[in-house]
């Protein structure tokens, strides 16, 4: 008898399919989101779970889950919708797909970088308002913004996604300086400078990315008291979790010019984002967009759908949370 699978959410078309073959599946076609009682009610006739991070599998979830569940596969990095302990106390087993998606998250830290010292969020409001015709021809003021080349960028969190981005970085001739809860080793630095305390590498920073998990620990992290250890010329990038930022901190931040922008492509409550971000002229925002490309969505999806595989044929699994 095939095990039955529920896929919350649109995956690829070719993840479906393999899923298909081996599996009696209930897919979701038209993406719609399903509701977090319907969704608690419909696990329990499922031996496992394709999921996103746009699903609640909180306490709640897993409270209303009976015996048959016995693996939910997430499609993406985070697991910060799913209460792990709860599922650990159910015997279900949780699987995420990292690594395919660092080089997307990569570039799209690049993006940022580039947009907020450049400006971007001004320069597109003028040329979508055609108030560009009306600007002084000012060459020492008019949509000047800051150079990359030669600055310094901070990263907390060098892990796989923060040395891509540094690699990155470096190919614009950034300097790079890091914080992670360990020193790395010589060829995993590649010439990064490494600090053992983040408010000794702040003031340091021409531009600050953060790389780090959703965690009791990052969360926070850069609050009113690390921000103000920042040069007033320094851009915040964020492409991990919103929980990272304390949002109050951050607005008032930009809001008095305590430090020049910021680049953040995720937010705490999204989409629900603190709408103060977008009166902002010095804060370039992107919709959670970092994995968002064919090739790595599709990576994502199957690997998902591969753990799924792995675990009902009595295999390794491939990427397991617990």
């Amino acid at each position: 008898m095939r095990q039955k699978i529920l896929v919350t959410r649109k995956i690829s078309d070719l993840a479906e399919e393999k899923l298909k073959k081996e599996f009696d599946v209930q897919l979701n076609p038209t993406d719609t989101p399903i509701k977090d009682d319907d969704l608690s009610k419909l696990a329990n006739n499922f031996d496992g779970i394709v999921s996103t991070g746009w699903d609640n599998l909180g306490i709640n979830f897993f409270e209303k889950i009976e015996r048959k569940l016995k693996i939910i596969s997430q499609v993406g990095v985070g697991y910060d919708n799913i209460s792990i302990l709860s599922a650990q106390k159910k015997k279900i087993k949780i699987t995420n797909t990292p690594d395919v998606l660092n080089e997307s998250v990569a570039e799209i830290t690049i993006l940022l970088i580039l947009a907020a010292s450049r400006r971007a969020t001004e320069g597109f409001n003028l040329v979508r308002s055609y108030k560009w015709k009306n600007l002084p021809p000012d060459m020492t003021k008019t949509m000047i913004g800051n150079s990359v080349t030669g600055k310094t960028l901070g990263i907390i969190g060098m892990g796989r996604i923060g040395r891509i981005a540094a690699k990155r970085a470096k190919a614009f001739g950034m300097k790079i300086i890091y914080n992670n809860r360990n020193k790395l080793s010589k060829d995993l630095e590649d010439g990064a400078k490494y600090y053992s305390d983040i408010n000794t590498m702040l003031p340091e920073c021409d531009f600050l990315s953060i790389h780090t998990p959703a965690t009791a620990e990052t969360k926070y992290i850069l609050n009113a008291s690390t921000i103000s250890l920042l040069p007033k010329h320094a851009v915040v990038i964020n492409t991990s979790r919103g929980s990272t930022i304390d949002d109050d901190a951050l607005i008032d931040a930009l809001e008095n010019k305590k430090i020049y922008a910021a680049g953040l492509d995720v937010f705490n409550n999204e989409p629900n984002l603190d709408k103060r971000y977008l009166k902002l002229d010095n804060c370039f925002v992107l919709p959670h967009i970092g994995s968002a490309t064919h090739e790595t969505r599709l990576a994502m999806s199957m690997m998902a759908v591969d753990n799924i595989y792995c675990y009902f044929n009595k295999k390794p699994l491939i990427s397991e949370v617990v």
